[in-house]
C-alpha cells in the first residue's frame, strides 16, 4: 500500500465516497470546502492506495491539549467496505505512527466508535476516561 497526502482539489473530491462511509453528515457539494477549512487549522488528509485504488483514508492533526499534551490526533480513519479486514487500516495507523515519531510526537489519540474499539485495542490502543459526547447547543441553551 502506498500512502500520500491528498492535497489537490481533485484528490480530495475523489476521496468523498470513502469519507462518506464514515461521516454520513457530509455532502459532496460541501466536502472540499470542509476539508479546506480544517486544513487551515492543521488537518491533513492521507490516502492509502492499493495500486491506483483508494482503500483507506485518514484525517489527522497535530494537537496540544492540557489533558494530553502534544500529540497526533486522528479525526477520521476509514477503510473501504469491500477491502476491510485486509490490514489496510492497521497499515495506515503504523504509517501515521512512523510519521508522528519523525515529527517528534510520542502520543497518538483518537475517539472511537464502540464498534471499532476491538480493532484499536488489538493494535495496543488504551481506552482511558474520555468518552465522546455532544448535545445541540440550542437544546442546552434552553
Amino acid at each position: 500500500m502506498q500512502v500520500r497526502e491528498l492535497s489537490s482539489d481533485v484528490e480530495i473530491a475523489a476521496a468523498y465516497p470513502l469519507a462518506r462511509e464514515l461521516r454520513d453528515r457530509i455532502q459532496p457539494e460541501t466536502f472540499l470546502a470542509e476539508i479546506r477549512r480544517q486544513q487551515a487549522e492543521g488537518y491533513r488528509l492521507y490516502g492509502g492506495f492499493d495500486e491506483d485504488r483508494l482503500v483507506v483514508l485518514a484525517g489527522v492533526r497535530r494537537s496540544h491539549t492540557l489533558a494530553r499534551g502534544e500529540h497526533l490526533f486522528i479525526d477520521d480513519l476509514v477503510t473501504a467496505e469491500p477491502t476491510r479486514g485486509r490490514g489496510h487500516g492497521s497499515e495506515m495507523l503504523r504509517w501515521l505512527a512512523c510519521k508522528a515519531v519523525a515529527d517528534g510526537l510520542s502520543l497518538i489519540c483518537l475517539d472511537s466508535r464502540a464498534t471499532a474499539r476491538g480493532f484499536y485495542e488489538r493494535l495496543g490502543f488504551e481506552f482511558r476516561t474520555s468518552i465522546p459526547s455532544w448535545i445541540s447547543a440550542e437544546r442546552l441553551a434552553r
